[in-house]
């Protein structure tokens, strides 16, 4: 687009959000500044910021929790892509118009006694006006949707996994209900326990804590600008984190896009606002889920990406662009980020997805032809159960998890594994298990991480640099 009509459209757009009216939403301008509007809600605020370059931001935030749910930015295209992304900002929005519901998980073994007891709560919440929803579980499907409530409630027949699900689940408040409350189906004491854990609750979410920029350890180092960016997926949310490097490995961009789904252009509309701004950037890593190929990535599993065209890109951008699977570019993050291993393994194990491999040996990232290298889901393993339903408990995971290592021991025999798996809080566990399949001997350094974004985008920067 010209860049006379992008401001001109930029110009209308601004206008045209200003006009909009709506019971459930408030539109205004900073008195202060012209260039920022605000679109509040009862329990959201959302801003659009217009930039330089004809860059616009969305943000919205729960002011409940203080958390952002959306962000992303864009530069000015067509007035079509921009109402796009103001509607989907709208929704999200729309979403906080009225108090949230507090959702309330009950879980017991299999999910049946906690069916009544959850029923005779919802009904007492509606007779009290209370803003509660309580639903019923059994616990071998509790860590696949335990993200999405707010408050865990444990039947006294699985009271003792409390430590572990309150570890694993480190963002919510976990309960173990009294014997005597759940025996008697006592609702008005359940419901003030309830209470009670919500007033009491601090504001310490282990798992909010920022991670630091890692160090590079190696002697390689980035001697141009080359933008690094990292497709995430979790339960509620797809993230698109991304971080420009300059020589030396200096950080001068480092953000993140929050989004309910994303689609390539997405992906597009991040390049593109780094590239107005950084013009001379000359690379481009992209690392995400799947399995790469000359022409496309497939095997994504995020919500509305279900490929990526490789040669679109590549057509679309003169930067030199390299692909990397997310589990592949944390390898090689990690093996840059210390000196102690020359041959390593990282584990990614996701619930409820496959997992991946990413090994380094002898300083070298093994992908083999066909970029198949550490696609775990196709191995030939004697599971007790599927691989989805193993890896929806810590029990199945540390099954699954532990038969995978084994097979990583006998096949490459690394000097340490490294491990990304929200369901195997520790590793002692794990290493008990491993002796089952292994001699003790054999069983190389375990070592557990808890951010694999870090590691991705430090990789990426890394396997651009070795390609240039």
């Amino acid at each position: 687009m010209d860049e006379f009509l992008r401001d001109i459209s930029t110009s209308v757009f601004k206008k045209w959000i200003l006009f909009q009216k709506h019971e459930d939403y408030q539109i205004y301008m900073n008195e202060k500044n012209p260039n920022k509007i605000y679109i509040t809600t009862e329990y959201g605020n959302g801003t659009i910021v217009f930039n330089k370059y004809n860059i616009i931001e969305f943000q919205v935030i729960n002011t409940l929790n203080n958390e952002t749910e959306f962000y992303l930015h864009f530069q000015m295209k067509t007035m079509k892509h921009a109402l796009e992304l103001f509607y989907e900002m709208l929704d999200c929005l729309k979403r906080l118009v009225h108090k949230p519901i507090t959702k309330v998980l009950l879980s017991c073994s299999g999910g049946l006694t906690t069916s009544f007891f959850a029923s005779k709560m919802n009904d007492a919440a509606r007779l009290l006006f209370l803003d509660y929803q309580v639903d019923a579980i059994g616990y071998n499907q509790l860590f696949d949707v335990g993200n999405d409530y707010d408050i865990i409630m444990l039947a006294p027949q699985i009271s003792y996994t409390h430590a572990k699900v309150q570890e694993i689940l480190a963002d919510q408040i976990v309960i173990n209900i009294p014997p005597q409350v759940f025996a008697k189906y006592n609702v008005g004491k359940m419901l003030a326990i309830m209470k009670d854990a919500f007033d009491t609750k601090k504001n310490n979410i282990a798992s909010s804590s920022e991670s630091k920029p890692l160090k590079i350890r190696s002697h390689i180092h980035c001697t141009c600008k080359t933008l690094s960016l990292s497709i995430i997926r979790n339960s509620n949310r797809i993230h698109i984190v991304y971080r420009l490097y300059g020589p030396h490995n200096h950080i001068i961009l480092d953000k993140e896009i929050i989004k309910n789904k994303i689609v390539l252009q997405d992906i597009c509309d991040v390049i593109d606002t780094v590239l107005v701004q950084y013009s001379d950037t000359e690379m481009i890593g992209i690392s995400l889920p799947g399995i790469i190929t000359d022409k496309v990535i497939t095997s994504l599993a995020i919500n509305g990406l279900e490929e990526v065209d490789i040669d679109y890109l590549r057509q679309k951008y003169k930067q030199k662009i390299i692909f990397t699977n997310d589990v592949n570019a944390a390898a090689v993050g990690y093996y840059a980020s210390q000196k102690e291993y020359q041959s390593l393994s990282l584990l990614f194990q996701p619930t409820s997805f496959f997992g991946g491999v990413g090994s380094i040996i002898n300083g070298q990232l093994i992908c083999g032809p066909s970029n198949l290298a550490g696609e775990v889901q196709y191995l030939p393993l004697v599971l007790s159960d599927g691989v989805f339903q193993l890896n929806k408990t810590p029990e199945g995971t540390l099954e699954l998890v532990s038969k995978i290592i084994t097979t990583i021991i006998c096949i490459i025999n690394p000097e340490a594994i490294i491990l990304f798996s929200s369901l195997i809080p520790k590793v002692d566990e794990l290493k008990e298990e491993l002796t089952k399949y292994i001699p003790q001997e054999y069983i190389p350094e375990i070592i557990k991480i808890n951010d694999l974004n870090e590691y991705s985008l430090l990789g990426s920067m890394i396997l651009c640099v070795q390609s240039s």
